[in-house]
């Protein structure tokens, strides 16, 4: 083992569980541990710590539970990849806290127009590049607009959703399109709130069209524009103001 990995110091004896996930916590943000390294053993770490092992099952336990790391059976614990993360703790953190709908719609917001302007600015450098995307956005609008015609809401909020989630996974970032999965409950039950508003739903699919054609144009003033239109309007149709 390197002297790196061994950069750990005893903790006081006060809230000692807090003290040992923070000194692992460090070590791995600190990249002295990265994914699919393998940690000292549990006997080792308790040694290095000062502390009982009991304190470092504990510590164990609860990063496995939030994907942290993982503890194979015979072979020893290992630091997870970010995709092994636990989304429950994030939605906790969400269904718990005091945030407002407004809140939500702007962190929707902003990762929905940042990946929108960038899709944007695609399509005005290396349009033939987009047509997967095209075809795929074009093959969800269709299904909104069976679904409108069909009078079935569910499937209209889905395709909603699902338009949206495209053009954020089009720019290949995969932190966004993870953090706008963990959201995805949250976002379906705003979709449904604004999209019963509309006196004629056909409305929704006209919007989503003219985001559709901004994007194509790669008028990145166009798309800004049109995607603050829709945005605004959610917020409209929800009572929701801005406050600056």
């Amino acid at each position: 083992m390197s002297q790196s990995k061994k950069a750990l110091s005893p903790v006081q004896k006060t809230t000692v569980v807090n003290q040992v996930m923070d000194q692992i916590r460090d070590l791995i943000a600190s990249g002295v541990y990265k994914p699919g390294d393998k940690l000292p053993t549990e006997k080792e770490l308790a040694e290095q710590l000062g502390v009982g092992r009991s304190s470092i099952r504990e510590t164990m336990k609860v990063f496995n539970y939030l994907g942290v790391l993982e503890s194979k059976s015979a072979k020893g614990t290992f630091v997870c990849s970010r995709s092994s993360i636990s989304r429950e703790v994030l939605t906790w953190a969400l269904l718990l806290g005091e945030d407002d709908i407004k809140m939500v719609i702007d962190l929707r917001a902003a990762i929905e127009l940042w990946s929108y302007l960038q899709l944007t600015e695609r399509f005005r450098t290396a349009p033939e590049a987009s047509t997967t995307i095209v075809k795929d956005l074009n093959e969800i609008l269709d299904t909104m607009s069976k679904a409108i015609a069909d009078q079935n809401a569910p499937a209209v909020i889905q395709a909603d959703y699902d338009f949206h989630r495209r053009i954020i996974a089009g720019v290949s970032n995969s932190l966004f399109v993870e953090f706008y999965d963990i959201l995805r409950s949250f976002l379906l039950k705003e979709i449904d709130a604004s999209q019963s508003r509309y006196m004629d739903r056909s409305k929704i699919l006209e919007e989503h069209r003219a985001l559709l054609d901004a994007l194509e144009s790669g008028d990145l003033q166009k798309a800004a524009s049109t995607y603050q239109d829709h945005i605004n309007n959610i917020k409209n149709l929800l009572g929701v103001k801005d406050t600056f």
